[in-house]
């Protein structure tokens, strides 16, 4: 039986999304093989083990250092800042402990959009143009806003779920805009309408390396939202699905190529969400890369694979076992988890 600790909530605008998330993955994920340990992160910072989700946000007490000796392997069901960005990821190696999903540099990055779409963009990736304004230069917001012209998105540079991100239609909904993304973070950045649709592509790597592409999905906010905003992701009806996309063969194909070309160049391990837009010409650009995709009953990425006849406990499955491989395996690189005597056990078959 493998022990598999599932951390949940954090300290950000993202702790609600990945309460629900972590519910659901502990829900799904294979007691014939797993051993479930709820380790949630309350708003605070501070660490919990709790019998279950709800338990979190009514905790007393907790730690700012986790015990995490008796896990197996870590399963970190947290999105934003201070658990998808790489931090929890240095905890996690730091202790020794296997985890799902991409390490730190790869989990950095994707947080950064604009890191990674420099990083991407070298990759031969086409990704949308992207100025950007700090806290201390948040006024050169209109002189770059002028350059894109309107309509444009503002959006926190390192934050998701569409959390703090608006669209703006005229110059005097520009300063707004900007002061509501640094709000969020230290960078907001500015990027063009797109004259098209959100195609999705879910990633997956199996042990052996390889990866798995589920079905393309579509995108297709709900009459009266003016994008696929935090509101639209999290409420029903707020947005359909189309999955798979009615998709040109050749469309199909060269989406899943730029998701896996995407992955490989970030570095990333286990699982993403590679975001599109797919222009009216027909040309494909990347949004943004999701190292720890929603994994809720509405969430984009288990629908992808549900749509190629892979379950949600299957996916899962797919994920601990990649991470419990080791690093080596998938990437090449000895370094990570490499002196652990719980890892070699547990890669043994013993707990």
């Amino acid at each position: 039986m493998i022990r598999v600790g599932v951390l949940f909530g954090g300290a950000n605008s993202e702790h609600d999304v990945s309460c629900a998330s972590a519910a659901a993955v502990a829900e799904a994920l294979d007691r014939s093989r797993f051993e479930v340990v709820l380790i949630g992160i309350d708003r605070t910072g501070s660490w919990h083990r709790v019998d279950s989700v709800g338990q979190l946000d009514v905790a007393a007490g907790g730690s700012r250092h986790p015990n995490l000796a008796d896990l197996d392997v870590a399963f970190p069901v947290l999105h934003g800042r201070f658990g998808e960005d790489g931090t929890v990821q240095g905890l996690l190696e730091l202790a020794d402990v296997p985890y799902v999903g991409c390490g730190v540099l790869a989990s950095a990055l994707a947080m950064d959009k604009r890191m990674a779409s420099r990083v991407l963009s070298a990759a031969g990736v086409p990704t949308v143009q992207t100025l950007s304004v700090t806290r201390d230069s948040r006024y050169e917001a209109i002189g770059k806003a002028a350059l894109l012209g309107f309509p444009l998105f503002v959006k926190p540079n390192r934050a998701g779920s569409s959390v703090g991100a608006g669209r703006v239609d005229v110059a005097s909904q520009l300063m707004p805009a900007v002061d509501e993304a640094l709000a969020e973070d230290w960078r907001a950045l500015l990027q063009p309408v797109i004259d098209g649709e959100e195609v999705d592509v879910g990633i997956l790597q199996l042990p052996d390396g390889r990866l798995i592409a589920g079905a393309p999905l579509r995108v297709h906010p709900a009459a009266g939202n003016p994008f696929f905003d935090f509101a639209a992701k999290y409420t029903a009806g707020g947005a359909e699905f189309e999955v798979p996309a009615a998709l040109a063969p050749a469309t199909a194909a060269r989406v899943i190529e730029l998701a896996e070309r995407a992955f490989r160049a970030l570095g990333c391990v286990g699982l993403a969400r590679v975001d599109f837009f797919l222009r009216a010409d027909g040309e494909i650009v990347l949004n943004e890369i999701n190292t720890m995709p929603g994994l809720t009953a509405r969430s984009q990425y288990p629908r992808m694979f549900g749509a190629i006849g892979m379950s949600f406990p299957v996916l899962l499955s797919a994920v601990v076992d990649t991470a419990v491989a080791g690093y080596e395996t998938v990437t090449g690189d000895a370094a990570r988890f490499g002196g652990s005597a719980r890892v070699a056990a547990v890669r043994g078959g013993s707990s």
